[in-house]
């Protein structure tokens, strides 16, 4: 989409459309009214630092009376501010930069929103991982009462087999919001965990209820890890370090730092575990 735009009658339909999708702004002049170029060239200015933010829609009431009367235009410059099809707030005359500013900042999106359509531009490059830090910030700047954002960062959290992370998430959402969306990443996620419980685990689940050992404990930890269960994995190896930080020579301790070394500093789940562990060191 071009964020600048002048009108004129066969692109103004098509501008009054865009006003549903993006915040615009239309800004009526006349080359021979200085005072109207001068805030028009404030707005470009304003247009080149919030890009693509909201669209600048310049009107030459000289050329384009039609559309002016339609505004109802009675003084040069007028500048009216759309949001979501509406107009919503409207300036006669020129304003000083900080005004202005503060009439444009009632359009703008919202820094979350900003995140959030970043977010969806890396998803459609499965650049998931640039995502999710966006998804999360985002998510949790609306205090996590934007189930849209919820719901789109725990299915980033399943399309990379992060089954504890995307459960946790969908737990938080409200129970109004629990629509048929949420129903279907439930069931994505209980088939990513039948698809988790291998047979080795299985087999070494019961061979640690028989006998719980370090070295099974080892073994378990390792194959859960594989499949992304970091929180039983290492929930189970925590409960041997809280007996004893040296067992097994160290070896559950190290396999313990190995997990969350792979996890990366930015995981909560991470810190959360580390957090316990350094509280068992000091």
């Amino acid at each position: 989409m071009n964020y600048l735009i002048n009108v004129d009658e066969t692109n103004f339909s098509e501008v009054i459309n865009a006003t549903a999708e993006v915040p615009v702004v239309f800004h009526f002049i006349s080359p021979s009214e200085s005072i109207s170029l001068e805030m028009e060239a404030l707005l470009r200015r304003l247009a080149d630092e919030y890009a693509k933010q909201f669209l600048l829609a310049i009107v030459n009431c000289d050329e384009q009376p039609m559309i002016a009367s339609q505004f109802r235009v009675q003084a040069i410059p007028t500048t009216y501010f759309f949001l979501n099809g509406q107009p919503v707030d409207a300036i006669q005359g020129a304003v000083s930069e900080q005004e202005l500013r503060i009439r444009l900042g009632n359009i703008l999106p919202k820094e979350e929103e900003l995140q959030f359509s970043q977010a969806i531009e890396y998803l459609e490059a499965e650049q998931y991982d640039l995502a999710l830090p966006l998804l999360k910030s985002a998510w949790e700047k609306t205090d996590k009462k934007n189930s849209d954002f919820g719901l789109l960062y725990a299915e980033t959290h399943i399309a990379l087999k992060n089954i504890e992370q995307a459960t946790e998430i969908l737990s938080q959402i409200p129970i109004q919001d629990r629509d048929s969306r949420w129903t279907g990443l439930q069931s994505q996620i209980k088939l990513l965990m039948e698809a988790a419980d291998s047979p080795e685990i299985q087999q070494l689940q019961a061979e640690y209820e028989r006998t719980a050992t370090p070295e099974i404990a080892i073994q378990l930890a390792n194959q859960l890890h594989q499949v992304k269960r970091n929180d039983e994995a290492l929930s189970l190896l925590l409960a041997w370090l809280k007996k004893d930080l040296t067992v097994a020579n160290g070896e559950i301790k190290t396999q313990f730092l190995a997990i969350l070394s792979a996890m990366g500093n930015a995981d909560p789940l991470a810190a959360k575990y580390r957090r316990q562990l350094y509280s068992l060191l000091y």
